[in-house]
């Protein structure tokens, strides 16, 4: 079952209401729309824009974004400076603003590509339909959490999205960072019962070994353990629009769902040396959002992993 994962960038999720019904909430929201062998699951950032990092975790677990601005003003215009920032395409619809006035904005925030909609939600929810998924269907199985709670009568559940590879009743993965294994009971993709999810799905899973409070939001559920990271060297992109040293602050890096704060030293080859606050489960050639939870710019850049040092 083919699922895309799309980043609903709107202030009342008037358009993520009508083309999915509304599931799990923390501080996103999220809503599914299943259409024969295809679901979209759309992740709308509601605890947005007082905090910065939904707005993150969304695009994080997105394909593609849609964004629909109410108006033309530094909000709209950090929405656009994120989605450029995770490398991911833009639709925007165009029912507030005209094109004329947001256009300029697209053009310099680097999105690798954009395009405009002026529309419905039932032909919006076909254009997402087409959408591709950006995970990788071959490989170990690698899966990210975002919630895990006790369900009475049934034991643990985790929810997220399968990353890599595919899921399977009895196969034991490994919760990093904590490296604790468990077994997978039952897996459920849209409420049905399967034997095997593939990537890309969004599935919930019936642990056996692992109480609740031992899964994080943003752990990894892997098929081959690696060691999280506390020091890194990374190539780092600023954004034009900050003007800080980013040697003289403490700043965040988020991977996936998860986030540390970290300190930065620029080497003499240009590089950086990230020394990150808490282990951090990421890999080499991994890209990392940079961000400052408060002042403005609150997204600052990406990294880039050259190499895991500690």
């Amino acid at each position: 079952m083919k699922h895309i994962h799309v980043a609903a960038l709107e202030t009342d999720a008037e358009l993520a209401k009508k083309i999915g019904k509304k599931g799990s909430e923390s501080d996103f929201t999220i809503y599914n729309c299943k259409e024969g062998e295809k679901v979209l699951c759309l992740y709308h950032p509601a605890a947005y824009p007082d905090k910065i990092q939904p707005l993150l975790y969304c695009l994080s677990l997105s394909d593609v974004a849609y964004l629909r601005p109410q108006a033309i003003d530094k909000f709209t215009g950090e929405s656009i400076i994120a989605t450029a920032s995770f490398g991911k395409k833009l639709i925007v619809v165009l029912d507030k603003v005209s094109r004329e006035e947001i256009e300029p904005f697209l053009k310099s925030a680097g999105l690798p590509s954009y395009e405009f909609f002026e529309g419905d939600d039932i032909a919006l929810r076909e254009i997402l339909l087409a959408e591709e998924s950006s995970r990788k269907p071959v490989g170990k199985t690698e899966m990210v959490i975002d919630a895990c709670f006790p369900v009475k009568g049934v034991g643990t559940v985790a929810l997220g999205i399968v990353q890599q590879g595919t899921v399977s009743i009895h196969q034991k993965l490994s919760f990093l960072p904590s490296g604790i294994e468990a077994e997978i009971k039952s897996i459920q993709v849209q409420d049905e019962n399967v034997n095997q999810a593939e990537a890309s799905s969004r599935v919930g899973l019936n642990l056996k070994g692992i109480d609740p409070e031992k899964v994080s939001k943003g752990d990894l559920a892997v098929e081959q353990k690696f060691a999280p990271a506390t020091k890194i060297e990374a190539d780092v992109s600023l954004t034009k629009f900050y003007k800080g040293n980013l040697e003289s602050v403490q700043f965040f890096v988020l991977s996936g769902l998860s986030f540390v704060a970290c300190k930065g030293k620029k080497t003499e080859a240009g590089k950086y040396l990230l020394d990150l606050g808490s282990p951090l489960c990421v890999r080499e050639g991994e890209e990392l959002c940079l961000f400052l939870p408060e002042a403005m710019p609150r997204v600052i850049g990406k990294a880039r992993v050259e190499r895991i040092i500690g």
